[in-house]
């Protein structure tokens, strides 16, 4: 199983890495698929089965707002917003009180995606780069660490192979990474970056572990088959789609992306 993640990760890493760097449109239809995927898989793991004409409506939903963020932000999440209150308004069990699959997987997949399309509209691809960085550091760092080391475990009712010590080493990894990509770009590594690495690195592992406690809860082991070893695309980028957001506000309020930070 190993081998065949790492295989998978050599296919996948360099697409992700080229979309990033060709931009618009490729990344944004990148970005699109992966926000599709994510609200198939789900509801149908909270669904079981089927997929109602509500989810297909968000899943396009997703799709459009991603196509309209190159342009303007807010506009793209009002169309989701739109959606939304359609989708509340138009819940035929008529309980305001709890949010539907579709409501919720709308939710999770668009304004994520729409948050990572403008960090790199923001902030370049550089920035984009050093997200992915951070993320996928954490997730390296924390499988080897805590392979190696072992310990207490960091949450053992949600996700029993993870420890506190992989958490650390995680982190540790990310602030490691935007070191040397910080050189890398010919930029001078600053303490506001590598505390903002430590920020994003946490995130993301709080990401990682939502995604396992909503798989625990309706009692799935992957979400879905997309990429062998690795399940489904909400099994890949739950660290990543925690950390975006984040990301795009970080952006915002320093107004550029790692080169002001």
């Amino acid at each position: 199983m190993f081998w065949i993640r790492v295989a998978t990760s050599i296919v996948i890493a360099p697409v992700a890495i080229g979309a990033v760097y060709l931009g618009y449109p490729v990344f944004h239809i990148f970005v699109a698929l992966m926000a599709a995927a994510i609200i198939w898989e789900f509801v149908h793991i909270v669904s079981k089965a089927g997929f109602p004409p509500r989810a297909v409506l968000a899943l396009w939903t997703a799709i459009a707002a991603i196509g309209i963020a190159p342009n303007n932000m807010s506009l793209s999440l009002a169309v989701i917003a739109a959606v939304w209150l359609i989708l509340l308004a138009t819940d035929e069990r008529g309980n305001r009180a709890r949010l539907s699959s579709t409501q919720t997987a709308l939710l999770y997949a668009g304004l994520p995606a729409v948050c990572l399309v403008s960090v790199r509209e923001i902030g370049g691809a550089e920035t984009v780069f050093w997200v992915l960085a951070v993320v996928w550091a954490t997730d390296i760092g924390a499988y080897f660490v805590g392979r190696l080391v072992g310990g207490p475990k960091l949450a053992p009712s949600t996700s029993p192979g993870k420890t506190w010590s992989g958490a650390v080493g995680g982190t540790i990894s990310a602030i490691l990474a935007v070191v040397f990509l910080s050189i890398a770009f010919g930029m001078s590594p600053t303490l506001l970056s590598v505390a903002l690495a430590l920020l994003v690195s946490v995130i993301s592992q709080f990401g990682d572990l939502a995604e396992s406690r909503f798989k625990r809860v309706h009692g799935v082991k992957d979400s879905g088959t997309w990429m062998p070893g690795h399940g489904g695309v909400m099994d890949r980028v739950d660290g990543l789609w925690a950390a975006t957001p984040v990301a795009a506000l970080i952006c915002a309020l320093f107004g550029g992306g790692m080169a002001a930070w």
